[in-house]
Parts: structure tokens; C-alpha cells; sequence
């Protein structure tokens, strides 16, 4: 059987959907960008995105010792969901306090100090894999801001409905963090965020841990 499931990982190794960018330039200059290079439906498909993004910075950051900030980021990121949700109108678009950072909309003619990229391929079966990569150093203030800069863009730039989606699954991921995997745990990288873009119900009387 798991000669099976090395064969069939080999044959797949997923439909490269998307590459995520993120360049810190001189002057606290910050510009997210999302490249598509395989999609029909773009505004879907960045809600698994960013998902798998958010899970990914949680876990680099407690593989860096830096489980406070991961904490402070989750809090931070529960009240802005709440604040996003909270109309029973169009769903707020809060300006995300970025401290010292600007997000800007153009690359700088300056070459970036600092970059994080990361790539997102499909499996035909179903489920995501992403390959990450950054620059070394102040990893708890930079890996946090990039984070908060790419969701700046999809607060400002998503529709309604993909933007309460997104939202929506960043609570349900919380969720998984809180009842099902740590977000320290490897196992919570894909799983975590194939929770939030599902429909199961976690109750916490009901929780129990994965093996």
C-alpha cells in the first residue's frame, strides 16, 4: 500500500495554480502579489490559497520559537474576522494596522530587501500542496507583516462573497487549531486548511485529537 501511495504522489505532483510574492522594500514599502498561471476562477481559488499561506507563516513561525507572535497573530486575526463578519449588510473592510509598514501598489524601482514567495499547486484527486520560501532574519516581525499585507489586498480587492468565504474559513481553521492539530503540528498543514474550506462540524465537546 505504501509503495502505492508513492507511485500515485510521484505521477501527481499537482497542477501548479498560483505563485504568492511578497516584497519589503527600502522606506517600509510592502507589495503583495498574486500571479495566476492556472485558473478559471480566480476569487475561489484564492480562498485556498490564503488559507494554506496563513497555515504555512503559523507554522515557520513556531519552527523559529516564535509560538508568541503565532499567538498574537491568531487573536489579532479572530477580532478582524468578527469586525469583517459582524453586518448583516456587506461585509466590513477594515485597514489592517500594518505599524510601520506601507502597502503599496506598484513594485519599487528599488530592488526588494526582503521577499517571501510561495507556490500552490492542485491534486486531481483534491487537496493543495504549497512550497514556501523567504528570506532569513526578523522572521517574527516579517513573516507576520507579510501575511497581514496579503490579506490587506484581499479585504481591498475580493468580491463580497468570496471575501465572507475567505473569512469564514479563517475562523473554521482557528477552529481546527483549538479543538483538532496544533498549528505547530506538520500534520495541520494541508488538513487544517482542507477543514476550513469543508462543511464539517467541530463541536469542542466532540473534539478529539487526529492520530
Amino acid at each position: 500500500m505504501f509503495k502505492r501511495l508513492l507511485e500515485r504522489f510521484g505521477q501527481d505532483r499537482g497542477r501548479h495554480k498560483a505563485t504568492v510574492r511578497v516584497d519589503f522594500y527600502p522606506l517600509n514599502q510592502v507589495t503583495p502579489q498574486i500571479s495566476w498561471l492556472c485558473s478559471t476562477a480566480p476569487e475561489d481559488d484564492t480562498i485556498p490559497l490564503i488559507l494554506m499561506v496563513y497555515a504555512r507563516i503559523l507554522y515557520e513561525l513556531a519552527e523559529l520559537n516564535e509560538l508568541r507572535v503565532a499567538r498574537e497573530l491568531i487573536r489579532f486575526l479572530e477580532q478582524v474576522c468578527n469586525r469583517v463578519l459582524n453586518s448583516d449588510g456587506p461585509p466590513r473592510r477594515p485597514r489592517l494596522p500594518l505599524g510601520q509598514l506601507q502597502l503599496a501598489a506598484q513594485t519599487s524601482l528599488h530592488p526588494a530587501e526582503r521577499s517571501y514567495q510561495a507556490e500552490l499547486y492542485e491534486f486531481r484527486e483534491g487537496g493543495y500542496r504549497l512550497d514556501f520560501q523567504g528570506s532569513l532574519g526578523k522572521e517574527g516581525f516579517y513573516l507576520p507583516g507579510a501575511f497581514l499585507a496579503l490579506l490587506q489586498s484581499c479585504l481591498n480587492e475580493l468580491g463580497d462573497d468570496a471575501l465572507r468565504r475567505l473569512v469564514r474559513g479563517l475562523v473554521r481553521l482557528h477552529l481546527y487549531y483549538r479543538y483538532r492539530r496544533d498549528f505547530w503540528d506538520g500534520g495541520a498543514l494541508t488538513a487544517g486548511p482542507l477543514f476550513a474550506l469543508g462543511s464539517e462540524v467541530l463541536r469542542p465537546e466532540e473534539a478529539t485529537p487526529e492520530v
